[in-house]
């Protein structure tokens, strides 16, 4: 492997990719900001919804069972992207202190 190739798996859509899904991604990463991603990908599921469930009532049950699910989800991947940045950071302190570097990245 050559440093192009590492070059290309520091992008943190390929990180979250690996951690959530477990495989690696080589997929060009999206120049959307965060809003415009959560807008459209929220814009094509109310989209599906309404097409298929035109009785309000059912949509809003279909929809609530939807967002219930996403929530949990969410809520559970943002407390392992939480241990999981707090372990790594806990593992670069370590590599520094070995390296004896100070935490400006010169040497003591």
């Amino acid at each position: 492997m050559n440093f192009e190739d590492y070059m290309n798996r520091v992008e943190i859509t390929h990180i979250a990719d690996y951690i959530l899904y477990g495989v690696e991604s080589f997929s060009t990463p999206s120049k959307k900001s965060y809003e415009q991603r959560l807008r459209e990908a929220d814009k094509k599921a109310r989209a599906f919804f309404e097409k298929r469930y035109s009785d309000r009532k059912e949509y809003d049950e279909i929809a609530g069972y939807y967002a219930e699910q996403t929530y949990e989800y969410m809520k559970i991947y943002f407390e392992i992207g939480l241990l999981l940045g707090g372990k790594l950071g806990c593992e670069i302190h370590k590599k520094l202190k070995e390296l004896g570097a100070d935490y400006e990245g010169e040497g003591k």
